[in-house]
């Protein structure tokens, strides 16, 4: 990824709750199915 200049975080726990996630996971909600 750093050669596109991408960098991953750690999402922060103020970050999780404003988006209704836990932070170690899973980032989308229950009823989001493929």
């Amino acid at each position: 990824l750093k050669k596109i200049g991408v960098e991953l975080d750690v999402l922060s726990k103020d970050q999780a709750d404003y988006i209704g996630v836990e932070v170690s996971g899973p980032f989308k909600p229950d009823y989001y199915r493929y």
